[in-house]
């Protein structure tokens, strides 16, 4: 997305368990680490993304989306990210 003016970075990441029976578990996973500021548009888009914010970069862990739901995830992160056309006059 680099080529498309997307600040995304793909990173390892960690994913907890969390709730009742491993509330202290962690995964291995993988995250794209995108700007903070899309973190609002793509939690009000369909579909709906939502991650978490850590520092200045929206991490979407990536642990539990399936590999075919990919193009629907970058198609998601070009329709905020994508600058809005110039207004006809």
């Amino acid at each position: 997305m680099r080529g498309e003016g997307v600040d995304a970075q793909a990173q390892p990441g960690q994913a907890r368990v969390g709730g009742g029976g491993a509330p202290e578990a962690v995964l291995p996973s993988a995250v794209v680490a995108l700007p903070a500021a899309l973190a609002l548009p793509l939690r009000a888009g369909r579909p709906a993304l939502v991650g978490r914010v850590h520092g200045d970069r929206l991490l979407l862990d990536l642990r539990t989306v399936p590999e075919a739901d990919d193009g629907a995830l970058l198609d998601a992160v070009r329709a905020v990210a994508r600058p809005a056309p110039p207004a006809r006059t």
